[in-house]
């Protein structure tokens, strides 16, 4: 064989040996887009867009309202409420001292007013200026507490202050809740007796109330008030909100302000629990 036709035989084979090759690379690209179209079926998920993804959960806390009672004869009582870090709602006396000073404070604040109105208890107790009493007529029942509402502004809804006697008396609480009614407010029944008639009246007559649940403080002490709030937390979780009365007493606002950080409940102003009758 000539030197020539063995050049020419070399070229040949090298040639072959591209086109080999050209046609494996050929071959793996073919197969690596089958592979990724498949893959891309089934292997990768599509991304979903902002709008449409699922929102994450939060945790729903049950609801508790505590309302501070007996607020109106000490501007230090007030201010060490509003030293609390919650919305906490204010029951003031009317015609106290600082009563419409708190109320007008508290207003601004963004906290919930309410009137916390002095009425007759079954064991005799002075009333001072603005209380109710089951011996008053109709009349004297409804001017009493317009003057009340009057001295107090931005209220939303009014409490009872004692009145174990007064609120078992149909005819006087009617005359109250009518009152009530005319300026739109809310009644909260303390509960002071189990003989109340005022829920029963109040739903008779249309009008917006409740009822509270625990008294935090009737003793003065941090291993009681810790054991109402363990009750009140109790009937929150179960019904979804409960109703604390409390005062502005020092181990009543040192345990709130150490407690309701926890974030174990959620504290509602009293009208957020406000449903119509």
């Amino acid at each position: 064989m000539s030197s020539k036709e063995g050049r020419i035989k070399r070229r040949g084979i090298k040639g072959r040996k591209r086109h080999h090759i050209l046609l494996i690379l050929l071959l793996v690209i073919i197969g690596t887009f089958f592979v990724y179209r498949e893959f891309s079926k089934e292997g990768i998920r599509p991304r979903i867009p902002k709008h449409v993804q699922p929102e994450k959960k939060h945790k729903i806390f049950p609801k508790i309202a505590i309302v501070i009672d007996d607020l109106g004869p000490s501007k230090n009582a007030a201010m060490s409420v509003f030293n609390i870090n919650a919305s906490l709602t204010l029951s003031i006396f009317p015609h106290e001292t600082y009563a419409a000073w708190i109320a007008n404070e508290g207003h601004r604040r963004g906290y919930d007013v309410i009137g916390h109105i002095p009425m007759e208890a079954k064991e005799p107790h002075s009333l001072g200026k603005g209380g109710l009493y089951t011996w008053m007529t109709d009349s004297e029942i409804r001017e009493t507490l317009e003057g009340d509402l009057i001295s107090l502004p931005h209220i939303k809804g009014v409490s009872n202050h004692m009145g174990s006697a007064f609120t078992e008396d149909e005819r006087a609480v009617h005359i109250l809740l009518s009152v009530l009614k005319e300026h739109g407010f809310f009644f909260l029944d303390s509960l002071t007796t189990h003989n109340s008639v005022g829920i029963r009246l109040a739903r008779e007559q249309g009008i917006k109330a409740l009822t509270r649940d625990i008294f935090l403080d009737n003793e003065d002490n941090s291993e009681y008030i810790e054991k109402q709030w363990g009750e009140a937390v109790k009937i929150a979780k179960k019904r979804g909100y409960a109703i604390i009365l409390a005062h502005p007493k020092e181990a009543t606002i040192r345990f709130l302000k150490e407690t309701l950080p926890k974030n174990e409940v959620t504290v509602v102003p009293l009208s957020g629990l406000i449903t119509p009758p």
